[in-house]
C-alpha cells in the first residue's frame, strides 16, 4: 500500500554463470512446511540464482517510508523478477525458523533505515545470500523448502513436470546400447506418468508416485531334492504368465529407468535381454521394504546385477585386448626396430632423474620449513621475555595472584601491571548448547546505572531482574513538567550476565559481581545472554530424521525450558521445567505462576483503604474493557502520563482512584519492589547440579516416588549423585522422578490412545536426548592427573587466560 516510489539505485549486471548439468535435474524432495497446501511428490533442482536488481523508496498511507527491492530470480533455465519488502524477508524467516531449525544466517532490523542512512547495498546482498545459502544448504541433504519456493514464485509442480518431459525425450530411445539390457516398467504406473508429463493448464495431474513394479511380479513356490533324500520347498518372486507388451508393461533402457526411479522411488529393478520380460531371468539377492514399498525380504527375479555382469565382462574384454595390443607393440618394437633398446633406456634414466630431483626438491623444502619453525618459535620466546610475559600455567597464577593482591590493597579492581597481561578466571563448557543470542549494552558517564542484578542462586549465574527505577521514573501529580526521560539502552528482563567490560563472569559469585560493578568506572559494558522466547515443542521433535540436527533441537528446547511433571513423593504432581545450561541441569521444585493478587499485594502495603475501589474500578486499558484494577494496569500507571527510561506510563493513578500524593509515590515504589520479587521467586523455586553429577537415566518407574496413576511408559528418572550435609559423596542417589506432560491445546481433538502413544514418543525422546547428554559431559568428566591416575572431575573446570 504505497503512495509514491521511485527508484533510488541499480546494481551492476551479474555474469551469468553456467551451472553443472547435475543441478538441472529435478531430485530434491520437499521438508515438512505447517500451514501450506504444497504437493509431496513435486520435486525440485539445485539450479537456483538470485541476484540483486536495485531497490525502490515508497511512503505508506501514514508516511513512513520503506524500501522494496527487486531482484532476479534465475531458476531451471528460467528467467523472472520480484519485488519485496524487508519485512517479507523477516516473516518468511520466522515460518523456515518453525521448519528448519539451523538457519544459515540471521537477518535483523536496523531503525537506520527508517531515517533513510541504512546502507542499502549491503542490505540488498544479505537478503540474496540469505535465500540462496538457505536453498543450498537444503540441497546439499537433497531437499527444498516449498515455502521458499512459493516466495521467490517458483511454480515447483509445473517446471516439474516440463523438464521431466524434456529430460525423457533426450533419454528415451527405441534402441538399446551395446552391453545394456531393458528394464520393465509397469504400463499402469506408466500412464499415471504420462499423464502428469504431458498435462498442461487445467487438465493437470499430480505426480504418479512410486514405481509399482511388483504388479509385474508374483511368488511361485518351488521344490528341491538334498541329498539325503529330504524335499525343501521355497518361494521365489518371477514375473506372471500371460503378461502382454505394450498392454501390462513396456521396456525402457536403463538411463531412462534409472533417471525414473532416482527421480520418484519405487521399483524393484527388472532387467531382461529383450523387451520380453519373460527372458532368461537371474535370481538376485534381497532387497529390503524400504527400498520400493514392497514385501520385506522378497528376491527379486532380476536386477541391476545382470546389467553390471554384462558392463563387466565388456570392460574385461576391453582390457585384456588392450594389455594383449601392448605387449604386442613392444615386443616388436624391442625385436625388430633398430635404435629401440637405446630409447627405452634414455627414457627409464629421465624417470630416474626426474625423481631424484623431486625427492631432494621435497627434503629440502622440509628442511626449509623446520628452520622457519624453530625461528619463529624463538623469536616468540625472544620478544616475551623481553616484554616480561610468559603464558604458562603457573606464571598465570602467579601473575592473577599479583593483581589480586594490588586490587585488594589498593580498593580498585584488578589491574595488568606494567608490561604484563590482564589474567582473568573463566569457566570451561561442559557441553555444548545451540547458539543464543547475546547482546551488549554500555553505560556511559551521566547515564542512571539503575538495572537491578539477581541472584540464579541454583547454578550461580547473575541474572537481571529490575529495570525501571523509582527516583529516575516516578512523577507526582503536581511535580514538574516532566513528559519523558532519557531511554535506557534495550535490556531484556531475566538476560543471563555473561561479561562486565570484556571480563567474564562465570567464575564469579554474585557478591563479586556486584563488587566489580560498583567499581568499575564509566563507560560500563554489560555483555547479556538473552533468554530463548521461540523453539519447538517436545512431540514436534519426531519431524527430525537427522540425529545431529534433532539433538541440536532438544538442547534448545531444554535452554528455552521444557514443561514436564515432577513427581519424588508429592501428593500432587507439581506442574515443574527443565532448563539446560553449558554446565547445569535446573529444574523446578514448586510450583510457580506469577503473582496477580492486587487486593493482597495492598494489603502488604498498608493500603487496604484501596482494595474496594480497585476491584469496583471499570475502564478501558490497551483497548480492551477491563474490569478491576490488575496489576499489568500498576505497572503502566504513574503520577502523569509520559515516556518512561524503561517502558511508556499509559494511565495515571488518578484514573484508577488513586488521589493523595504519598500514596500514589508508595504505590509506585511497592509495584517495582513487586515485579522484582516475584522475579526473584521464580529464581528461588529452581533446584540444579552440575552435568558431571548426572549418572543415568532411564526409563519407566524405576522409584517409589512416583503416584499409581502414572502410566509406565510415560515416566523416567534421572539419577544424580548425592551428597550429605557437609557436601561429602554418598553411595545412595538422588533420583528425579518426571513424567512427560502435553498442554491442553495440544491434546485438543486426540483420543485417549493417541494422547498415550504421543506422550510414550515424547518420552523416549527425552531419554535419548538426556543420555546423549550425558554422554557429552561424560567425555570430559574424567581426566589422567599428575599421579599417572584416572580422576573425576567434581565441578566444571576453571581455567585462567589473558584479554
Amino acid at each position: 500500500s504505497s503512495s509514491t516510489l521511485s527508484t533510488a539505485w541499480r546494481f551492476p549486471p551479474t555474469p551469468n554463470l553456467s551451472p553443472p548439468p547435475s543441478r538441472s535435474l529435478s531430485f530434491l524432495r520437499p521438508i515438512p512446511t505447517f500451514e501450506m497446501d504444497y504437493c509431496e511428490e513435486a520435486r525440485a533442482c539445485r539450479m537456483l540464482s538470485v541476484a540483486p536488481l536495485g531497490w525502490e523508496t515508497g511512503v505508506d498511507l501514514i508516511g513512513t517510508p520503506f524500501q522494496s527491492y527487486r531482484i532476479q530470480v534465475c531458476y531451471c533455465m528460467r528467467k523472472w523478477t520480484i519485488t519485496k519488502r524487508f519485512s517479507d524477508f523477516i516473516q518468511l524467516q520466522k515460518e523456515m525458523y518453525a521448519e528448519v531449525d539451523l538457519l544459515p544466517n540471521i537477518l535483523r532490523k536496523d531503525m537506520m533505515f527508517k531515517f533513510q542512512i541504512g546502507d542499502k547495498v549491503a542490505r540488498a546482498k544479505g537478503l540474496v545470500l540469505f535465500v540462496e545459502k538457505m536453498h543450498h544448504s537444503l540441497a546439499a541433504r537433497g531437499m527444498y523448502s516449498p515455502r521458499l519456493m512459493a516466495f521467490l514464485g517458483v511454480d515447483v509442480l509445473r517446471i516439474h513436470l516440463e523438464e521431466e518431459g524434456r529430460v525423457a525425450k533426450i533419454l528415451d530411445s527405441v534402441n538399446l546400447n551395446i552391453g545394456s539390457v531393458w528394464h520393465p516398467v509397469d504400463e499402469v504406473w506408466l500412464r499415471k506418468w504420462r499423464k502428469f508429463v504431458m498435462g498442461r493448464g487445467a487438465r493437470r495431474y499430480m505426480p504418479p508416485g512410486k514405481i509399482t513394479n511388483l504388479r509385474l511380479m508374483e511368488e511361485v513356490p518351488l521344490t528341491i531334492s538334498t541329498r539325503s533324500g529330504v524335499d525343501v520347498t521355497y518361494t521365489k518372486w518371477m514375473p506372471k504368465k500371460g503378461m502382454v507388451l505394450g498392454k501390462d508393461y513396456r521396456s525402457l533402457n536403463y538411463n531412462m529407468f534409472a533417471y525414473l526411479k532416482c527421480v520418484h522411488g519405487g521399483g524393484p529393478w527388472i532387467s531382461s535381454k529383450d523387451k520380453e520380460i519373460d527372458d532368461k531371468l537371474r535370481e538376485m539377492p534381497l532387497i529390503s521394504k524400504s527400498e520400493f514399498g514392497g514385501v520385506a525380504g522378497f528376491r527379486c527375479v532380476v536386477g541391476t546385477g545382470l546389467e553390471a555382469i554384462i558392463r563387466l565382462q565388456s570392460f574385461m574384454r576391453m582390457a585384456m585386448c588392450l594389455i594383449k595390443k601392448m605387449k604386442n607393440h613392444t615386443d616388436k618394437l624391442s625385436h625388430e626396430a633398430e635404435g629401440v633398446r637405446e630409447v627405452l633406456y634414455r627414457y627409464k634414466e629421465k624417470c630416474i632423474e626426474d625423481d631424484t630431483h623431486a625427492y631432494i626438491r621435497k627434503e629440502e623444502e622440509r628442511r626449509a620449513m623446520g628452520y622457519l619453525e624453530a625461528a619463529s618459535t624463538f623469536t616468540q620466546k625472544t620478544w616475551r621475555a623481553k616484554k616480561q610475559i610468559a603464558v604458562g600455567g603457573k606464571a598465570l597464577e602467579a601473575i592473577k595472584e599479583a593483581q589480586e593482591i594490588f586490587a585488594e590493597a589498593s580498593g580498585t579492581l584488578e589491574q595488568p601491571a606494567d608490561a604484563s597481561p590482564l589474567v582473568v578466571e573463566d569457566v570451561e563448557n561442559i557441553v555444548a548448547i545451540p547458539s543464543t543470542e547475546e547482546y551488549t549494552v554500555t553505560f556511559h558517564e551521566g547515564m542512571p546505572f539503575s538495572v537491578g542484578l539477581g541472584e540464579y542462586a541454583a547454578t550461580g549465574e547473575t541474572v537481571v531482574t529490575q529495570l525501571r527505577d523509582d527516583g529516575r521514573d516516578f512523577v507526582a501529580k503536581l511535580g514538574a513538567d516532566k513528559k519523558e526521560t532519557q531511554k535506557m539502552p534495550l535490556i531484556v528482563m531475566k538476560s543471563v550476565l555473561v561479561a562486565i567490560n570484556d571480563c567474564p563472569t562465570k567464575a564469579l559469585s554474585f557478591q563479586q559481581v556486584k563488587d566489580r560493578v560498583a567499581k568499575t568506572p564509566f563507560p560500563i559494558s554489560l555483555e547479556l545472554r538473552k533468554p530463548l522466547e521461540e523453539t519447538h515443542q517436545l512431540h514436534q521433535l519426531k519431524v527430525f530424521e537427522a540425529e545431529d540436527i534433532k539433538l541440536q533441537a532438544f538442547k534448545r528446547l531444554l535452554v528455552h525450558g521444557m514443561p514436564i511433571k515432577l513427581h519424588n513423593k508429592k501428593k500432587t504432581p507439581i506442574k515443574s521445567t527443565i532448563w539446560l545450561t553449558t554446565t547445569h541441569l535446573a529444574w523446578r521444585t514448586e510450583d510457580y505462576s506469577p503473582d496477580t493478587d492486587v487486593a493482597k499485594f495492598l494489603k502488604s502495603c498498608q493500603l487496604s483503604h484501596l482494595v474496594k475501589k480497585f476491584k469496583r474500578w471499570e475502564g478501558m486499558h490497551n483497548g480492551e474493557a477491563v474490569a478491576g484494577v490488575t496489576r499489568s494496569m500498576l505497572e503502566a500507571a504513574n503520577g502523569k502520563k509520559y515516556s518512561g527510561a524503561v517502558q511508556d506510563y499509559t494511565l495515571t493513578y488518578e484514573d484508577i482512584g488513586c488521589t493523595v500524593a504519598s500514596e500514589c509515590q508508595k504505590l509506585f515504589a511497592e509495584t517495582t519492589a513487586w515485579g522484582q520479587a516475584d522475579v526473584l521467586k521464580d529464581f528461588h523455586t529452581r533446584d540444579a547440579q552440575n552435568l558431571f553429577d548426572i549418572k543415568f537415566v532411564r526409563e519407566g518407574k524405576l522409584s517409589p516416588g512416583f503416584q499409581s496413576k502414572a502410566k509406565e511408559n510415560h515416566c523416567f528418572t534421572v539419577h544424580l549423585q548425592a551428597f550429605d550435609k557437609k557436601g561429602n559423596e554418598v553411595a545412595k542417589s538422588r533420583v528425579l522422578e518426571f513424567e512427560v506432560d502435553l498442554s491442553e491445546d495440544d491434546a485438543e481433538g486426540k483420543s485417549a490412545a493417541e494422547l498415550s502413544a504421543l506422550k510414550m514418543e515424547m518420552r523416549d525422546v527425552v531419554v535419548w536426548g538426556l543420555t546423549r547428554i550425558v554422554a557429552e559431559a561424560r567425555s570430559s568428566k574424567y581426566f589422567l592427573g599428575e599421579d599417572g591416575r584416572t580422576h573425576r572431575r567434581k565441578a566444571p573446570v576453571r581455567r585462567l587466560r589473558i584479554i
